[in-house]
């Protein structure tokens, strides 16, 4: 009898571990578009059963549980071993919000194959899956400047910052610098639009002091923007 133990701990997509990557560290949808394609290749030698679908933040999601206006195209499929194989996302009729953008999450499972020594005997196999934000983006946004990046503020509060964002976009925080180049957050964060969150700092930090704001683009590039702290 095999015994199959998944292991779901979310490996980031360039995972020494994983045989299966995801090209690119997030997904973008316009909403002009019919459908968006993700690449998926297979670093290893040997095929491998992938199993994707998408959830809307709920991290244990299931294939099962998961209920999101997405139809994703192939949900399983074998990816031989050094070659790609690409996922076709495509938006069902919803009421989604056309003033911001939305979020998911695109689940990918890297379900290596049993050597064929092990066949009929008990195994353990693990299954690494990868998790990646899926940005659904409506026609009249573009796509994330460096003006949206200019409307976020960082007040100081409780010995860190409260961060609020004004724009249409979600926000990732990689980092916020002094001028010294250290980091002052304790982690990375991402701000929902038109909202705020609190971000702890590790060192002091001090008003009408000028910052480094640390953060990603479209294509998962750390870029920065200088911000003074109110």
């Amino acid at each position: 009898m095999r015994i199959l133990i998944l292991l779901s701990l979310i490996f980031s997509v360039n995972s020494a571990f994983a045989n299966i990557v995801v090209n690119g560290t997030r997904v973008i949808y316009p909403a002009s578009n019919k459908e968006t394609i993700v690449q998926l290749i297979n670093n290893g030698n040997d095929p491998a059963l992938v199993q994707s679908w998408i959830d809307d933040g709920d991290i244990n999601s299931t294939p099962e549980t998961a209920n999101v206006p997405f139809l994703l195209s192939p949900p399983v499929i074998k990816v031989s071993g050094n070659a790609g194989q690409q996922l076709r996302i495509k938006k069902l009729p919803s009421s989604l919000p056309t003033d911001r953008e939305s979020i998911f999450y695109l689940n990918v499972l890297d379900i290596p194959p049993t050597p064929d020594n092990l066949q009929g005997q008990n195994t353990m196999q693990l299954a690494i899956k990868t998790r990646i934000k899926l940005f659904y983006r409506p026609t009249n946004l573009q796509s994330i400047s460096e003006n949206a990046i200019s409307t976020v503020e960082a007040k100081v509060e409780n010995q860190g910052f409260r961060l609020t964002n004004t724009s249409p976009f979600y926000i990732t925080i990689a980092n916020i610098n002094d001028d010294k180049g250290q980091k002052v957050l304790s982690e990375s964060l991402m701000i929902a639009p038109f909202s705020n969150v609190f971000a702890p700092a590790k060192s002091p930090v001090k008003q009408g002091k000028t910052y480094s704001l640390l953060y990603v683009d479209d294509f998962g590039a750390y870029k920065d923007k200088s911000i003074v702290a109110l």
